[in-house]
């Protein structure tokens, strides 16, 4: 961890190399885009039920229309459904994952609760009965952080202390300064499990409810997708093929996904694979960034975004597009990103005040961070934390979704592996985007279903924001939900952010 004055400095440096090093990245960014253009998929597939519809990507696997999808916001519903499905696993476990803690608990209802749903154990029980591989990224060269000595020293422990069929490997197919960032599981070819969340408690205790108490560390808001029908075979066939580029085990058969006639939710699963990286994608495979492009640009109504960082020049090209143009209705764009983000919060303000700029006062746009808050230790009343905002969501128009791994970065939309799911269901993009607002704002799911979405976002949203932002100036009041206006520069009750170590990599 650096010291403040020795974190102030890296912070001076990085921003004045990130200043410098822009023009080059972006011109990089340009040329690959290019690239992709050309051949990486095929232009249409008009034999495809699905080929007139551009809400799907055109490459990878094709969208699936038998699904049932659950959304699991913040690890407290996220680790108790990884806790069960474990224990109901028959045939084998298959883990994809940026890093992982083996002795996090899936549990916090009480001590017995937390020594007992350890990963570890859990994993090493499952192992007795069925194979359990887990794939790692091997870690960053030197000081950079998770570095290839931790994560070797993790996949000692988990070798060493584990029992049963039960391998960890490292996937070093990464290119130097990249790294190998889905976050990924499946269980028995019949459930899996693809979002944000990694199993593991560096930087950020990822178990964390919607109340959202102000607790010692950070907390932590992050969205996971609980998948079964036929997408889950294509969850299982990433795993699969990565699993056999970076090692030399073979893996028990695959199980087709069992599917019931009732569910009907379409889905497509959609991955950044970077060209070079593996032999089953030697140009690569970018979906996620075809289905951001083509869902933003198609968007009639409302853009809802959820993300760590806000950096794709692409992305931030497309929403200032999409503002100049003129909308038969009243259009919206409503961002919420982490107050200060891990080695980024310039870049956030840079493309926030760029957007901000475009918009010219109209109200298109609005940002917005979550807050924590609970009684203060010192002289004022009450302490208030930024709440880490490490999910990657996407809702368009009441009808479109996305949930996985992907920041809008160029690293999450080129250059490091990633997943996302792709939801079309009209009535479970709306449930996902109230029950976010619902803890956003701290109001009951069944009262924001009753209001004018128009009219929480150009007065609900604001004004309790701005309510809050004088709370915390006094200090003398518990928050009203837990919106925050996102500010250029210094957040208030960011200090635990502002220790954090600069020189990491991206999660």
């Amino acid at each position: 961890m650096l010291m403040p004055r020795a974190t102030a400095l890296a912070g001076f440096v990085g921003r004045y190399l990130e200043k410098a090093i822009e023009p080059v990245v972006h011109r990089r960014s340009e040329r690959r885009l290019h690239d992709w253009t050309d051949d990486t998929y095929p232009a249409s597939r008009p034999e495809t039920w699905w080929s007139d519809d551009p809400h799907w990507y055109p490459g990878g696997t094709p969208p699936r229309a038998h699904n049932h999808i659950v959304p699991l916001i913040d690890g407290g519903e996220f680790f108790p459904a990884l806790r069960d499905a474990l224990a109901q696993a028959q045939h084998y476990v298959y883990i994809a994952g940026w890093f992982l803690t083996p002795y996090i608990p899936l549990g916090r209802s009480d001590v017995d609760d937390i020594e007992q749903s350890r990963l570890l154990p859990l994993l090493t029980e499952t192992a007795r009965r069925v194979p359990v591989r887990i794939l790692l990224w091997s870690g960053a060269p030197m000081m950079l952080q998770p570095n290839t000595s931790t994560t070797s020293a993790i996949q000692r422990v988990i070798e060493r202390e584990g029992a049963g069929d039960l391998l960890c490997r490292l996937d070093s197919t990464a290119q130097i300064t990249h790294c190998h960032h889905q976050k990924a599981i499946v269980v028995d070819g019949q459930v899996a499990f693809v979002g944000g969340m990694d199993l593991t408690t560096y930087q950020g205790d990822r178990w964390d409810t919607a109340g959202h108490p102000l607790r010692a560390g950070v907390n932590w808001h992050d969205v996971q997708l609980h998948l079964q029908g036929e997408v889950v075979a294509d969850v299982e066939r990433n795993f699969r093929q990565r699993w056999e580029a970076s090692t030399e085990d073979a893996l028990p058969s695959p199980r087709e996904p069992q599917v019931d006639p009732a569910w009907n939710t379409t889905a497509q699963i959609v991955r950044t694979i970077p060209s070079k990286t593996y032999p089953f994608a030697p140009r690569g495979e970018f979906g996620i960034y075809h289905a951001y492009i083509t869902a933003l640009r198609q968007a009639r109504r409302l853009i809802y975004l959820e993300n760590q960082y806000l950096w794709s020049p692409e992305i931030v090209d497309v929403l200032q597009d999409i503002m100049a143009q003129p909308h038969a209705e009243p259009f919206r764009i409503v961002v919420v990103l982490p107050a200060r983000a891990y080695s980024g919060k310039w870049d956030n303000d840079h493309h926030v005040n760029e957007l901000k700029e475009a918009d010219r006062g109209r109200g298109i746009i609005s940002f917005y961070c979550p807050y924590a808050s609970g009684p203060a230790s010192g002289s004022d009343a009450f302490s208030y934390r930024a709440i880490y905002v490490h999910a990657k969501v996407a809702v368009i128009d009441d009808e479109w979704f996305t949930v996985g791994s992907a920041n809008l970065n160029e690293r999450g939309l080129m250059t490091d592996s990633e997943i996302n799911t792709l939801v079309h269901n009209p009535a479970l993009a709306r449930d996902l985007r109230l029950r976010l607002w619902a803890e956003h704002l701290g109001m009951a799911r069944a009262e924001l279903e009753q209001r004018d979405t128009l009219e929480l976002i150009d007065h609900v949203w604001p004004d309790q924001a701005t309510r809050n932002a004088e709370i915390v100036k006094r200090a003398d009041h518990p928050l009203i939900g837990g919106l925050h206006p996102y500010q250029i520069g210094r957040m208030p009750g960011s200090w635990l952010l502002e220790e954090a170590e600069l020189l990491t990599f991206e999660h």
